[in-house]
């Protein structure tokens, strides 16, 4: 499903600083192969999105003003086929954090982590585009 990546909230406070770059070069140099897969989001009790994984290219996607994909899991069994290394891993992230990300997406917001914007705004630095030569 392509959604708004402001329409998804983050459940962690970080950012990976070496993936954020890796996804910011990848798109720059249309290496779309290459993207981590598919995020994974599941809905709070009130229907919105919450995060499971893939938080960086979220946050890389709202950084670009772009939408982004992803998988909404209606239950911990729900992933992505698995056909590679990276889906067979998300799905275990999937598996181990269907059940605790709402209360993880709620000690975020305690820490004044609404939105990913919000945590944009902690790592600025991740998000300065460099060339590179």
């Amino acid at each position: 499903m392509l959604v708004s990546p402001e329409t998804i909230a983050p459940s962690q406070n970080f950012l990976k600083e070496k993936t954020v770059k890796f996804i910011l070069a990848c798109l720059r140099e249309e290496d779309f192969d290459d993207l981590p897969p598919t995020p994974l989001v599941r809905k709070d009790g009130n229907g919105k999105l919450v995060a499971i994984d893939g938080h960086n290219l979220i946050a890389v996607r709202l950084f670009r003003k772009e939408d982004v994909e992803v998988l909404v899991a209606e239950s911990p069994e729900d992933g992505l086929p698995p056909t590679t290394e990276a889906n067979i891993l998300r799905n275990q992230e999937l598996a181990t954090k269907y059940d605790t990300v709402l209360d993880e997406r709620r000690k975020v917001e305690a820490e004044g982590i609404i939105t990913f914007a919000d945590l944009i705004a902690q790592h600025q630095s991740l998000f300065a585009e460099t060339s590179t030569a």
